[in-house]
């Protein structure tokens, strides 16, 4: 009896042994965890100092990932708990000011605190996240060239195609060969020496033709928030082909509700005489507190292009004939009208405070769409069936 509860007092010593190592070990994990995280707070306020209420604040990785969403309270502030080291981008928002986008970077415990600044459309300051591979910094701060062009320029510039972006700006050059062909000329460079990232993954190969392609076209400028174009040797770094540059196309995100669930959508229509185009597209979200979903839908028509004074001096018929253009019955240049459509749907779901599941599924179609450039618009090398 003696040994038998000697036994017992044993395993009764060894189990509270065990149990107290076993919350040793579970309090030493909590307190890492809570090490590890980190916090950003900040209050939002306008150019007269004054608190901004109920903006969308949103804290997103460098390919867009919604990490996590909160609304500004009546004193214009807000905070993001359990956050990861990491670097992030914190993108403020309201109907009637300008989109603000701030560039942070977090460590292990740290707590990180931002003013941001909300201007009522008229001064906007710029982030990029493609300078550096996977690092996401101020524009200004950058020591190469960067261009970055936000939502609303986009959608001012791009009604027909997407590398119509370009437009105006310093350094890069729209190519558009036919109406539905366009390429991005970077220092004079286009093509395979060009990279094309659409949200961080490559859409181009160094394997592909050296001039324009259809793929450039199927990407849809309404699904986009902001396109960025790194220019200078530094663009070496995304592979050994990149002479020219870096284009990154960033799409819309889902967002989240912070307390609600919540609806968002906008609405956009063009029309343009050149051409007789016309299109559009909706945008909607929906979000809770751990979910969000996307959907975009587009269509656009672009019909035949007029010339100046309705002659085209590229026409084979006046380049080798001399006969103008328009002798065959009409003002308006033949094959070059195309119809394009599509959408994108995304979803993103966090399963915990650190990981996130996320679904993207964008197809864009392009019908009609021919080589006028090698047509009747060229040199006449090809037969309108093989351009079908």
């Amino acid at each position: 009896m003696d040994r038998a509860g000697s036994l017992r007092g044993d395993k009764t010593k060894a189990f509270a042994s065990a149990t107290i190592i076993l919350f040793m070990v579970m309090a030493g994990a909590t307190t890492l965890r809570a090490q590890s995280s980190a916090s950003i707070s900040g209050v939002v306020k306008d150019a007269f100092d004054a608190a901004i209420p109920s903006a969308d604040v949103s804290l997103m990785t460098s390919q867009q990932a919604v990490v996590k969403d909160a609304k500004t309270d009546a004193e214009g502030r807000f905070k993001f708990d359990g956050v990861p080291a990491g670097a992030y981008v914190v993108v403020v928002t309201r109907p009637d000011f300008t989109t603000q986008r701030r560039a942070v970077r977090v460590t292990s415990g740290q707590n990180v605190s931002l003013d941001i600044l909300l201007q009522t459309r008229s001064i906007s300051e710029q982030v990029t996240v493609t300078a550096e591979a996977g690092l996401v910094a101020e524009a200004r701060s950058v020591a190469q060239p960067v261009n970055v062009i936000e939502e609303e320029k986009i959608l001012q510039r791009a009604p027909e195609v997407v590398a119509q972006v370009v437009d105006e700006e310093p350094g890069v050059n729209l190519q558009r060969t036919a109406p539905s062909l366009s390429a991005v000329f970077v220092r004079g460079l286009t093509g395979r020496n060009v990279a094309v990232y659409l949200d961080g993954v490559r859409y181009t190969t160094s394997a592909q033709r050296g001039g324009v392609g259809t793929f450039f076209s199927l990407i849809e400028p309404s699904s986009l928030s902001v396109v960025e174009i790194l220019r200078g040797p530094n663009s070496s770094q995304y592979g050994s082909d990149v002479l020219g540059g870096v284009v990154n196309f960033l799409s819309h995100a889902p967002r989240y509700g912070s307390d609600e669930n919540e609806w968002h959508g906008s609405t956009n229509v063009f029309y343009s005489s050149v051409a007789h185009s016309f299109g559009g597209n909706q945008l909607v979200t929906y979000g809770t507190s751990r979910f969000g979903f996307l959907l975009n839908a587009n269509a656009r028509r672009v019909n035949r292009l007029s010339p100046g004074e309705g002659l085209d001096f590229h026409s084979a018929l006046n380049r080798f004939l001399g006969i103008p253009s328009d002798v065959i019955g009409t003002s308006r240049l033949p094959d070059t009208g195309f119809t394009q459509y599509g959408g994108l749907l995304r979803t993103n779901f966090n399963l915990d405070d650190k990981t996130q599941l996320l679904f993207s599924y964008a197809r864009n179609q392009q019908d009609g769409g021919k080589r006028y450039d090698q047509l009747l618009g060229g040199e006449r090398n090809l037969h309108p069936e093989d351009t079908g």
